[in-house]
């Protein structure tokens, strides 16, 4: 973990044509949550904030008190997992995204890992809870992405329940390629067979066996220490997605 330091910021609000505020890095206020939010409520909400660094593979409970981070650069899994060490990712989260709870106890079932060097601002609850009262739209912001969030966690859920491995494996690879942008050809995914199979709730054999038909499909290719998408449309078609 690296060493922390405070920011300051200042902005705007984007509905009046302003800029994002400029201690972010460019396009990170236009991601995820940030992107329901003005550039001027933006400013508000990390003011003071405090920087921390996270190494790739680090492993990330929310405990007790934990309050909210900003993710700003980087890539985190969340997953669940049971007492025999199986695992199902419920999903992925980059820049522009918040995690944490308001809870008072800690939200043990939720795990997070963080797949690639992340920083994130831990919020400062003293601004976080007055600016949920005074900004109904901060609040509504907040509803929107759990709301979005519990639905797809169903998805998952589901999938996991009805849908076969090869799907399973097909809506991960599409879920980590969005991490960078809209899934395209020539995508490279730098991820291990043994991960693969921790996201999918499978094992890394039948990933492996799974993974070579696809490349005899054409769908994708491996090597270079993971994967390459060479057909995004097959692939969305095999994850059960409307092309």
């Amino acid at each position: 973990m690296g060493s922390g330091k405070g920011i300051g910021v200042a902005g705007s609000s984007r509905g009046t044509g302003g800029a994002p505020p400029p201690a972010l890095p460019e396009g990170v206020a236009d991601q995820g949550f940030l992107a329901r939010l003005s550039y001027e409520l933006i400013g508000e909400l990390i003011q003071s904030a405090h920087a921390v660094s996270y190494p790739a593979g680090s492993i990330i409970e929310t405990p007790a008190r934990a309050g909210l981070a900003l993710i700003v650069s980087g890539a985190l899994r969340y997953y669940l997992s049971a007492a025999d060490g199986r695992q199902l990712t419920v999903g992925y989260l980059g820049p522009g995204k918040v995690v944490g709870t308001f809870q008072k106890q800690s939200t043990s079932m939720i795990r997070l890992q963080v797949i690639a060097p992340t920083i994130m601002w831990h919020l400062h609850a003293e601004r976080v809870q007055p600016l949920i009262q005074r900004r109904p739209d901060l609040t509504q912001a907040f509803l929107d992405e759990a709301t979005v969030a519990l639905r797809h966690s169903f998805r998952v859920l589901a999938a996991s329940a009805f849908m076969t491995v090869r799907a399973r494996l097909a809506r991960d690879i599409i879920e980590r390629a969005s991490l960078s942008g809209p899934l395209r050809a020539g995508v490279h995914l730098t991820v291990t067979h043994q991960a693969l199979a921790d996201a999918t709730g499978s094992v890394r054999e039948v990933v492996a066996r799974t993974l070579r038909k696809l490349s005899r499909e054409g769908v994708i290719t491996t090597g270079g220490g993971g994967l390459t998408v060479l057909d995004p449309d097959a692939l969305t078609r095999l994850a059960g997605y409307v092309t």
